[in-house]
């Protein structure tokens, strides 16, 4: 009897001390596990912040990309493929900042795959930005992270454009995205829309910039500044391409030079590819002291038409090219289309026409007058 007292009292001891090692093992992998996460999200964020600083007083330009999810099983298992050619394409040819992608989870996870593929390399692999707003998924931080991403691209209160800096004093949903991001091993880059019709000088952007590092808790890799939201409304085509061709004239915001010195501001490029509108739009922005842009899909013809992803990183690897190149942008080129007036549908003879042309800062010879013929398609820039 007293044996099996014994036993029993022993038999409770071990089971105390078990359940006491296991909570301790559970309590010391989380802790490993948000340490490392921790280390992951501080990587990401030097990581941001180097690609998307100005140096030497040049612009960073960074594409957005949706990559839509077909419908069809054939063109879904071709996809891969051609997200990968993209990828490629953006960092080799258009040698951007960064890259912030819409779409499916598997479209991010096959970018980031390529893209991890050049490192230890030259050029090295661009860092990769998921825009959630901009696609209308939900999908969670967690599966974000697990797909490759550096970063998140958060539209703060997206439904409503900002007036003055106060509107952000109590925004709760930025700092619960925020934290949530960095739990993953990410980091958030705050989109504010701005008002069109606001003013906004350097004291008004320096206190909008605190407002949100206050909200965070602590200094994003980056702010992208947008002016105007893109109205959800259908329209024409034709009609919403001349819409965002005109956004060119809109009045921008003023950013100091010690505030963009503290932490890359970026503002939204909207201008429609043609008659040198993406370039005039970016020179703006380096006027109003911003330090980089984030060269919005609408900058894409035709955008809306799901087109060809093979076109796409075409696109911008011309695109981009051209608005980093330091020659003479007095060159021209004849377009198998004609982008002030019709919706491009074959986009891969704008890329070739651009290549085999020499587009990209070959000038015309002196006394030789203008050879741009605007009635056949000639167009000049981008």
């Amino acid at each position: 009897s007293n044996s099996i007292l014994r036993m029993k009292k022993t038999f409770v001891t071990m089971k105390s001390l078990c359940k006491q090692t296991l909570f301790a093992l559970l309590s010391i992998s989380s802790t490993d596990a948000l340490s490392s996460s921790v280390e992951t999200a501080n990587m990401a964020k030097l990581e941001l912040q180097q690609s998307l600083s100005s140096i030497a007083n040049k612009m960073t330009l960074s594409p957005e990309i949706i990559i839509p999810e077909p419908t069809d099983p054939t063109a879904l298992l071709l996809q891969s493929t051609e997200v990968t050619k993209m990828s490629t394409n953006v960092r080799t040819r258009a040698k951007g900042n960064a890259a912030f992608i819409a779409g499916s989870l598997n479209s991010l996870k096959t970018f980031c795959t390529e893209q991890e593929t050049a490192r230890g390399n030259f050029p090295g692999p661009l860092p990769v930005i998921y825009c959630t707003s901009s696609f209308g998924g939900d999908a969670s931080m967690s599966e974000i992270s697990d797909a490759g991403a550096r970063g998140v691209m958060y539209t703060v209160n997206p439904n409503n454009e900002v007036a003055s800096p106060e509107e952000l004093e109590n925004d709760d949903s930025l700092k619960i995205s925020f934290d949530s991001a960095l739990e993953n091993g990410m980091q958030l880059i705050p989109e504010i829309i701005l008002k069109p019709e606001s003013t906004w000088d350097a004291d008004a952007v320096t206190k909008l910039v605190d407002s949100v590092i206050s909200q965070c808790g602590t200094e994003p890799p980056a702010l992208i500044l947008t002016v105007g939201a893109i109205s959800d409304e259908e329209e024409e085509e034709e009609e919403a391409e001349v819409a965002l061709s005109q956004k060119t004239n809109l009045s921008l915001p003023e950013v100091p030079k010690e505030l963009s010195k503290k932490i890359p501001i970026l503002g939204s490029v909207r201008a429609v590819a043609g008659g040198g509108r993406m370039g005039a739009s970016v020179d703006a922005h380096k006027q109003a002291g911003f330090k980089g842009c984030l060269l919005r899909c609408e900058c894409l013809p035709g955008y809306r038409m799901n087109p060809d992803l093979d076109f796409v990183g075409g696109f911008w690897g011309a695109a981009i090219g051209d608005l980093k190149s330091t020659k003479s942008k007095n060159f021209n080129f004849r377009s198998t289309i004609a982008l002030d007036r019709d919706i491009p549908l074959e986009w891969y003879n704008y890329q070739k026409d651009i290549m085999e042309s020499g587009a990209l800062g070959s000038p015309g010879g002196p006394g030789e007058g203008d050879p741009l013929n605007s009635d056949n398609g000639d167009y000049q820039g981008f």
